[in-house]
């Protein structure tokens, strides 16, 4: 997984449900508020295979799926109004627009993580899907 700066050539790598957890804890700490921290998250080894971005604030965040299927890509759709302001998320410092309906709740963004690296990549079934933009 990659999200900050130093992350270019030693990711930080998880191999349990337990260090999910620990670092998505992690994550939600060192977050701020005006500014979500973004993460790129892949299986190891293939860095340009599926993948997703994970988006982590206090109580919710946004999923982006990319992979074979959905080259384009698809995002989290969650229960806020479509078509509002778009949700700004930072990866490495970089701003990336989501949605407004895009964020779901934090323990929807966990599941999320652990079920795509349980089923070696495939796209999460527990999120509700939309096109991404």
């Amino acid at each position: 997984m990659y999200y900050l700066y130093e992350h270019g050539d030693t990711p930080v790598t998880v191999s349990t449900v337990d260090e999910v957890d620990a670092l998505i804890d992690r994550v939600r700490a060192e977050s701020p508020p005006a500014a979500p921290i973004l993460m790129d998250v892949h299986l190891s080894g293939d860095p340009y295979a599926q993948g997703i971005d994970v988006g982590i604030a206090v109580d919710h965040g946004v999923i982006r799926y990319s992979g074979r299927e959905w080259p384009r890509g698809v995002v989290s759709a969650g229960d806020g109004p479509m078509g509002g302001e778009t949700r700004s998320y930072f990866y490495m410092g970089h701003g990336r627009e989501f949605p407004s309906n895009s964020e779901v709740p934090i323990d929807i963004v966990r599941q999320a993580v652990k079920e795509f690296m349980e089923s070696n990549g495939a796209r999460p079934t527990c999120v509700r899907w939309q096109d991404a933009p």
